[in-house]
């Protein structure tokens, strides 16, 4: 009984790393529909991002480049709607992860909605869920 209850602590101490990655899938998905990138820079790995946008393409960029390098893609867009649709761990333990974000939104001169895919991978180094790379294909 008593290493039950020790366990049962421990799950509700330190989240599942699959929980985590979920809560940093949404907050990358928050910040990219409100087009919030300074919070998005924020989640970047400061090593360096893989960016690859529509008809762009960046390696290892520093976490203020990929910034501007969003910005600029995002200003030619409304704001939008974004939701989660995939999350998955990878490696023992879980130090990378994966998150497919679809995002919603218009664009000048277009009645109908524009959709595009987000694939997100993360590092997990130091107990922090980094952004290592960000790919944005048309639906």
């Amino acid at each position: 009984m008593k290493l039950l209850l020790m366990a049962l602590t421990g799950l509700l101490v330190y989240p599942a790393p699959q929980s985590v990655l979920e809560l940093e899938a949404e907050k990358v998905a928050s910040a990219w529909s409100e087009e919030t990138v300074g919070l998005l820079e924020d989640l970047l790995a400061e090593g360096g991002i893989l960016l690859h946008l529509p008809d762009e393409e960046h390696i290892k960029i520093r976490p203020r480049q990929a910034r501007a390098a969003i910005s600029s893609f995002l200003g030619r867009y409304g704001t939008g709607e974004t939701s989660v649709t995939r999350v998955s761990l990878s490696g023992e333990p879980a130090e990378r992860g994966f998150a497919e974000i679809t995002w919603r939104t218009s664009s000048p001169g277009l009645s109908e909605p524009v959709i595009f895919t987000l694939f997100v991978a993360f590092l997990n180094a130091d107990d922090r869920w980094t952004v290592t790379e960000i790919r944005v294909l048309f639906r």
